[in-house]
């Protein structure tokens, strides 16, 4: 199984916005040509998504739709709480427990996107890889995706397989 961690792209900045609620803030311009950009880069890698979870946040509903759509992924993106910016990663570990229970069929991969935010996103990363003191301060920018490689889920038993930092216009 693989876990792709793709925190949304830059977003409007809570002043630009009539209404003070951060779940309302939209992808900027540049942040949608950036999510764009991710998404062909991942494509030309020939990585599928079987199944996405996103945020139900305004800028990480955006950025799924935007990645999947650009990569050519057909996949339903489904909304869940969990992953919004308070939340504890322990029930990610929960939700990914849960989806790879619900799958338990032969195909050899089954690729998992999460949509999400910081420090939520980071934090996970570093509880599905044990990150040593070398990884422990990665941070996901605004727009960056890794994946995640699982022989067996569990925590700490993941392997980084792909890092696609954000594009800098």
């Amino acid at each position: 199984m693989n876990i792709f961690l793709l925190r949304h792209g830059p977003a409007e900045h809570i002043s630009d916005h009539a209404v003070y609620k951060d779940s309302y803030r939209n992808l900027t311009t540049l942040g949608a040509e950036n999510i764009k950009a991710l998404a062909k880069t991942f494509a030309a890698m020939d990585h599928t998504i079987d199944h996405c979870f996103a945020s139900p946040y305004n800028r990480a509903q955006q950025t799924a739709k935007l990645f999947l759509k650009g990569a050519g992924l057909t996949c339903a993106i489904e909304t869940n709480v969990i992953l919004t910016p308070q939340n504890n990663p322990v029930n990610a570990i929960r939700l990914l427990e849960e989806a790879e229970e619900a799958i338990k069929q032969p195909k050899k991969e089954f690729n998992i996107l999460l949509v999400g935010h910081n420090p939520f996103l980071s934090e996970l990363y570093r509880m599905l890889t044990m990150a040593n003191s070398t990884y422990a301060s990665k941070v996901l920018d605004a727009g960056e995706l890794c994946g995640i490689h699982f022989d067996l889920f569990g925590l700490g038993l993941g392997s980084e397989i792909l890092n696609i930092p954000p594009v800098k216009y």
